[in-house]
C-alpha cells in the first residue's frame, strides 16, 4: 500500500515511482504536482507488472534515506504532461490483464450519468449509497481513428465531470482521459477510470485544443442522455400501442419483415432467416404523487418484473385459448396479465435524450425497475383509464 507517482525528467523520460505507507508522512506535505523536485538516495527496482503508467522497464521507490526537495528555479524546462494516448486496439490487446493503465483523447458522442443538467418532469436526486457515490458517467467517446471507446467515470472523476458539464454554458466536445483500465463489460471492451485518472476538455491543454481546433467543422452535436429515479404509479395500459415486439435471437433488435423472411436490420448483426424471439414492448401511462403525468415505455427484462409471465408463454397461452383479437399494432389483444399492472406503484429508473422531447410524442424510457420498491399487491384487475 502507499502513493504511485508518475515522474518526468528533463530529457521528457517517465518513470513510475512509489511511496510506501510507511515513510509517506514524511514526504507528504511536499508532495504536490506539476512540481520540480530534486530526489536522492532513492532505489532502483523493476518496473510493475500491474498498473503501469509508465513503458520504462524500472521504477523508482522511496526509502529511509530519500531526500525529496522541491526546486523552485530550473534552467531547464521539464514537460508538467505526459501522455500515453493510445487507439481501442491498445486496450482490446491487454483487455482484463491489468497491466498499463493507458490515456485516450476524442469527441464526446454519448453522455449517460444520473442528475446530468436537462430539465426532465417528475426528476429526484438519487442518495449516495454508503461511503460509495452512487454517481457514475458512461460515455461513448470517438477516437481519432473513428472508432467509438465505451468509457464508465466512478467516484470523484464521475462527479468531476458531472460538476463540470453542469456548470457548462457551451458543453465540451473534445474530452482526454488518463489512466483508464481496460474490462470486459456483457462482452465487449471497455474502459474504467481508476483512482489516478484526470480528465481535460477541449482548451484545457495544448492535445485537446489542438484535436478541436482541427475537426471544429466536423464536431457533431453531443447526445445527451440523463437518467432520474422516481416513484409513480401505473394509471393505464396504452393498447394502441401494442404490448411486444418481434426481436432478433442474437441481438434483440426489432426484426424487420421482408416477403419471405425476417432479417435483423442491425448493420452488425444483418442476419437472413432470423427465428424471431417474442419480447414485450409497452407504454404506460404513469402520475406521481405531485400529479405530474406521464408516458413510459417499459422493454422485456423490466416488464417482466412487472407481469411475472414470459412473453412468449402467454402468446402461447392466447393463441391456444383463441384470444388473439385484432390489434393494429400488435396484432393480438392485450393479455390480462399486461392490464393488471394498473394500479402498480414502483420506484423507476427512466432514461431521455433530446429525441424524447423533440419527436411527435413525448416518451421516457424505463432502464430499470428497483425491485425493493415495487408492491407486489395486485390490483383488483378492473383499469382506472384516464379521461
Amino acid at each position: 500500500m502507499g502513493v504511485e507517482l508518475l515522474l518526468i525528467d528533463s530529457k521528457s523520460t517517465t518513470i513510475q515511482g512509489f511511496i510506501s505507507t510507511h515513510f509517506l508522512p514524511r514526504f507528504k506535505e511536499d508532495l504536490k504536482p506539476n512540481t520540480v523536485y530534486k530526489l536522492n538516495g532513492f532505489s532502483i527496482r523493476p518496473s510493475k507488472s500491474v498498473y503501469r503508467v509508465s513503458p520504462h522497464k524500472h521504477g523508482i521507490s522511496f526509502n529511509n534515506k530519500t531526500t525529496f526537495a522541491p526546486v523552485h528555479e530550473v534552467d531547464y524546462q521539464i514537460d508538467s504532461q505526459h501522455f500515453r494516448i493510445r487507439d481501442l486496439q491498445a486496450f482490446t490487446d491487454i483487455v482484463d490483464k491489468h497491466t498499463d493503465l493507458l490515456d485516450i483523447i476524442g469527441f464526446l458522442r454519448v453522455i449517460n450519468g444520473d442528475n446530468l443538467e436537462t430539465q426532465t418532469p417528475m426528476a429526484t436526486a438519487p442518495a449516495p449509497a454508503g461511503e460509495r457515490s452512487k454517481d457514475m458517467v458512461f460515455l461513448h467517446v470517438q477516437l481519432e481513428d473513428g472508432e467509438t471507446a465505451r468509457v464508465y467515470l466512478w467516484d470523484k472523476i464521475a462527479a468531476a465531470f458531472r460538476s463540470r458539464w453542469n456548470d457548462s454554458k457551451t458543453k465540451p466536445t473534445v474530452i482526454l482521459l488518463t489512466t483508464l483500465n481496460s474490462k470486459t463489460l456483457g462482452g465487449v471492451v471497455t474502459l474504467s477510470s481508476t483512482a489516478s485518472t484526470r480528465l481535460f476538455f477541449d482548451s484545457d491543454i495544448i492535445e485537446t485544443e489542438k484535436l478541436l481546433r482541427y475537426s471544429s467543422a466536423a464536431v457533431t452535436k453531443v447526445e445527451t442522455v440523463a437518467s432520474f429515479i422516481c416513484t409513480a404509479t401505473i394509471t393505464d395500459v396504452m393498447e394502441e400501442y401494442g404490448w411486444y415486439f418481434i426481436s432478433c435471437t442474437a441481438c434483440k433488435w426489432q426484426l424487420e419483415r421482408s416477403e419471405t423472411t425476417f432479417i435483423c436490420p442491425n448493420f452488425k448483426c444483418k442476419k437472413p432467416n432470423t427465428v424471431g424471439l417474442i419480447r414485450y414492448r409497452f407504454e404506460v401511462k404513469v402520475c406521481d404523487d405531485s400529479g405530474n403525468e406521464g408516458t413510459f415505455v417499459i422493454f422485456d427484462k423490466e416488464a417482466l418484473k412487472l407481469v411475472v409471465r414470459q412473453a412468449p408463454d402467454v402468446m402461447n397461452e392466447m393463441s391456444e385459448s383463441g384470444e388473439n383479437g385484432s390489434n393494429e399494432d400488435s396484432g393480438t389483444a392485450t393479455p390480462q396479465c399486461v392490464l393488471d399492472i394498473v394500479g402498480r406503484t414502483c420506484k423507476f429508473q427512466v432514461k431521455v435524450n433530446d429525441f424524447n422531447f423533440k419527436s411527435a410524442r413525448t416518451t421516457a424510457t424505463v432502464s430499470r425497475i428497483i425491485d425493493d420498491d415495487v408492491q407486489n399487491e395486485k390490483n383488483d384487475g378492473k383499469r382506472q383509464r384516464l379521461n
